[in-house]
């Protein structure tokens, strides 16, 4: 959300979206709306309305207790991106 601040141009919901997917990948459990909304400085229906859509798109998962982890879209999209990639030519700098 800073790079707005920096002079850059933003789309603020995908900063926001972003800024989620972040602060769940901190945690290794599920993590409620609260914690993310204070992870993130976002209003809590601001962050309920987001994580609704990434769940729609099944890059966030909702647990039976409504709270959030990483969805399984990620996962697929980083095997197609490491079956891109030349790891040795990476690894090597």
């Amino acid at each position: 959300m800073n790079r707005a601040k920096e002079g850059h141009s933003a789309i603020q919901v995908i900063d926001r979206a972003a800024a989620l997917l972040d602060a769940i990948a901190r945690y290794s459990e599920p993590v409620s709306l609260k914690v993310l909304g204070a992870e993130t400085g976002l209003h809590a229906s601001t962050a309920h309305r987001i994580l609704s859509s990434l769940i729609d798109n099944r890059f966030v998962e909702r647990d039976a207790a409504g709270r959030y982890r990483l969805g399984m879209r990620l996962l697929q999209l980083g095997v197609r991106l490491h079956s891109n990639i030349d790891l040795r030519a990476v690894a090597l700098p």
